[in-house]
């Protein structure tokens, strides 16, 4: 068994070597592990107001080490998505 805060912030690379960042949440479904999404989350991004980086479904893990995770070479998707902004009424 392995917990949550043992997968947050671990990198992930693929098999051949390509890095994809590092894990910064974890997608549930019902009460399973059912994706990683990893990338780049610098200071920017948070100012910005944008996610950006890897979907990872939780099938393509081949195995964890205690510095990373590594997955098959395909299978990751890319996420790109803007944080809505809360309009606030006068």
């Amino acid at each position: 068994m392995i917990r949550a805060s043992e997968l947050q912030g671990k990198r992930v690379r693929r098999e051949n070597g390509e890095e994809l960042g590092r894990v910064y949440e974890i997608r549930l479904r019902h009460s399973d592990v059912a994706a990683l999404i990893c990338g780049a989350r610098g200071f920017f991004q948070r100012l910005a107001g944008t996610e950006a980086g890897h979907r990872v479904d939780w099938k393509q893990v081949r195995r964890i080490t205690p510095s990373e995770i590594i997955i098959a070479d395909k299978g990751s998707r890319q996420v790109r998505k803007r944080k809505q902004r809360v309009k606030r009424s006068k």
